[in-house]
């Protein structure tokens, strides 16, 4: 076929092709398409006169192909199947998916959602591998960018053009101490939060999550004694320790188990803790990657809800 000849090759002739062809009658092509006879009729004036061929021929039952619309229908097929495959990718067999995703994680969303996550991934997207790498990265905007990263999931929103932002949730804080601190009476009182040891992350992550600014903001200070760069490290210092330290009660809960340590009411009004996705508009609709946010929606609303991670429809 010349180049002129597929400048005027229209996409929806090669459906009315296909249509025709797969019914045999203009017809019945006309009903499976939602069109009217004559549109049909058009289309396929339309088509032979780009081809040169009559491509179908009036028989007592409806319309048998020519040799050429012989040969030429299996291409066809192939073709609409890739493009239709590439435009609606929603229709994908997740079973057949199969994709390596990186993900930046706030490592107490790792721990809570992503053993369920994983679980649900291995029977219904079996070929997805997944690698968590650490949050409160400075340059993950650009990573997303780049496509060296395909989802953040942290606790600040970051806005950026053609960066998407969703919230997980958000959760009301508590204080963690070991079992049987000797400094810590219910309730607490804003003295005695002021008078013990705090650890608390690094202070360029700790300013993205307010719990300072909550605290100044009550006229409270704390005496911070140590610090970390991951809320993990966490539970093994106040266990082992008397230090204490402000988590969200949903991750307090996960770790009460296997750790020695209790939870406090805090005894002044504080910011709830967030957690959010981040990732580029250009996976939006990537059917994948959609349902692996939407498991990670649902993973941290059923641990917050002491439920199990079901069936995920993304």
């Amino acid at each position: 076929m010349s180049g002129k000849s597929l400048r005027n090759l229209d996409l929806n002739l090669m459906v009315v092709f296909e249509a025709i062809y797969a019914s045999g009658s203009i017809s019945n092509a006309a009903s499976h398409l939602g069109m009217t006879q004559p549109a049909v009729s058009n289309a396929l004036a339309r088509l032979r006169a780009v081809l040169g061929d009559p491509l179908f021929v009036r028989i007592p039952n409806g319309m048998e192909p020519t040799q050429r619309a012989r040969e030429m229908i299996e291409p066809i097929r192939e073709a609409l199947k890739l493009i239709g495959g590439q435009v609606d990718r929603s229709q994908i067999d997740l079973s057949t998916y199969q994709r390596h995703f990186r993900i930046i994680m706030f490592d107490p969303l790792e721990a809570v959602v992503m053993p369920p996550v994983y679980n649900l991934l291995t029977v219904q997207m079996p070929r997805v591998t997944l690698e968590c790498i650490p949050a409160f990265r400075t340059d993950f905007v650009q990573e997303l960018v780049e496509g060296t990263v395909d989802l953040a999931c942290h606790a600040y929103p970051n806005p950026t053009p053609d960066i998407v932002t969703e919230r997980i949730g958000s959760s009301e804080v508590v204080l963690v101490a070991r079992r049987g601190h000797p400094a810590l009476r219910k309730p607490l009182s804003p003295k005695t939060l002021e008078q013990v040891a705090f650890v608390a992350l690094v202070p360029d992550l700790r300013s993205k999550i307010m719990v300072e600014q909550s605290l100044i903001a009550q006229g409270t200070s704390r005496r911070i004694a140590f610090t970390v760069g991951k809320v993990s490290s966490f539970p093994p210092m106040i266990e082992g320790t008397d230090l204490v330290g402000i988590l969200p009660r949903w991750y307090a809960r996960h770790i009460m188990g296997n750790f020695a340590i209790e939870t406090h009411e805090l005894p002044v009004p504080m910011v709830d803790q967030n957690s959010f996705m981040t990732w580029h508009v250009r996976n939006s609709e990537d059917p994948g990657h959609r349902w692996l946010r939407t498991a990670i929606l649902q993973a941290f609303r059923a641990a917050t809800a002491g439920t199990t991670l079901a069936l995920v429809k993304s």
